[in-house]
């Protein structure tokens, strides 16, 4: 039997684990410091105190022990790839070293700063559910503030925009069952529009949602420093504020570039082949936002969930396929196109190759249903059928459930 590391356990990770763990053909062990899943494109709720991790959260390591795969709670530091070995942090007095035969890089990406000065210490971030828990922390005070509280957003992706709505129907909602403060909620974007990789259409009916909730929208307007309470455009603009969040760009954390000589691009991305096998080791397989995979076009697999999301299935697939002696398949990347949350009941999608922009609730289910189908790999649709039912009764017993 194989004994399959994969180190990561975001979305491509904790797939590709449960499908691998459920067929018990290998011995499947994931590598994750976490103790629970949260699902990443969600980590703006989490900042706004709308997410629900009671019953959205996925304890690693109960979900571990139905679904036939070890979790081990610890954080991967280094790689030798003669002996097959990586090496661990050794948290809560684990091991240091771990054996492999098959390992797969399925760590994420991070926001990128693009090293301007200033926004490591006056900023914050929402790559993992700590940061995103730690900036409701910060947010939950400007809400008990008094009078109007300025919020700074910089980055107009999925992330910035998303958490910009997100902040101002919770601002909002609040004002009608307590006195909180309202926010003042800037967006700022280097590019000339908001989703600058969406196609134009879905950028102005985004934009148009985003100032029908009061936000400001500032465009080519690039960010060269950040200081405490503001924020400094390259054209010496002064843009106050009493909270900055940074959700601009991405990368990869530094310590990919350092892992016994596996080739990585400019942002720290371990490149691969269109197998998903590392350039330079066919025992290591990469998948999701920290892999450079071209596809046969030239162009590169997005960084986006549902890319996450595929890698983890074909390769799940083609793990079955070495056990019967095939050939790996390449992975081919299928674009089922963009839908972004723009507040509770609202959303925008991009859908049949970009072609069709719609806006409203129903893509708003939509939007949801894609987190659920997400939640479908990882349970029955017993479960999930049932998470949705107690999300609505929830949400009728109690408008806004977080408490403060």
């Amino acid at each position: 039997m194989l004994r399959i590391v994969v180190v990561g356990g975001g979305a491509a990770g904790l797939e590709l684990v449960t499908r691998l763990g459920r067929n018990k053909r290998h011995e499947v062990m994931l590598v994750e410091p976490s103790s629970h899943h949260f699902w990443k494109p969600r980590l703006h709720e989490i900042a706004a105190g709308t997410f629900d991790a009671e019953l959205d959260a996925v304890s690693y390591f109960q979900h571990a022990e139905c679904n036939g795969y070890t979790h081990i709670q610890d954080a991967m530091t280094g790689l030798d790839r003669d002996s097959k070995i990586i090496r661990l942090r050794g948290m809560n007095s684990g091991p240091t070293k771990l054996q492999y035969d098959y390992l797969v890089m399925a760590v994420g990406a991070i926001s990128n700063d693009f090293k301007t000065p200033g926004v490591s210490e006056h900023c914050l971030f929402l790559d993992s559910s700590g940061q995103a828990e730690l900036a409701w922390q910060q947010i939950k005070q400007q809400l008990k503030a008094t009078g109007t509280r300025r919020i700074s957003i910089v980055g107009a992706g999925a992330t910035g925009v998303e958490l910009a709505a997100e902040l101002a129907k919770v601002s909002s909602k609040l004002q009608r069952y307590r006195q909180a403060s309202e926010f003042e909620i800037t967006l700022v974007e280097a590019a000339d529009r908001v989703l600058p990789n969406s196609p134009e259409c879905m950028s102005e009916k985004v934009q148009e949602a985003l100032k029908q909730q009061g936000i400001t929208i500032r465009t080519e307007t690039r960010v060269q420093r950040a200081e405490a309470g503001k924020l400094i455009t390259s054209e010496n603009e002064v843009i106050p504020a009493d909270l900055q969040i940074w959700a601009a760009g991405i990368k990869c954390a530094e310590w990919l570039t350092k892992l016994d000589g596996l080739e990585t691009n400019r942002l720290n991305q371990l490149i691969v082949n269109p197998t998903l096998q590392s350039s330079l080791d066919d025992g290591i397989f990469v998948i999701g936002d920290n892999a450079q995979c071209t596809q046969p076009d030239g162009s590169f697999v997005p960084p986006r969930a549902q890319a996450a999301n595929q890698a983890a299935t074909h390769l799940a697939k083609q793990f079955n396929r070495m056990l019967k002696d095939k050939p790996l398949q390449p992975f081919i990347y299928n674009d089922g196109g963009m839908v972004i949350a723009v507040g509770h009941d609202n959303a925008v999608g991009a859908l049949m190759n970009n072609r069709l922009v719609l806006k409203g609730r129903l893509i708003r289910h939509l939007y949801d249903t894609i987190f659920r189908l997400h939640q479908r790999v990882l349970f029955s649709w017993g479960r999930v059928t049932a998470l949705v039912v107690l999300k609505r009764i929830k949400a009728i017993l109690n408008p806004y459930y977080k408490s403060f």
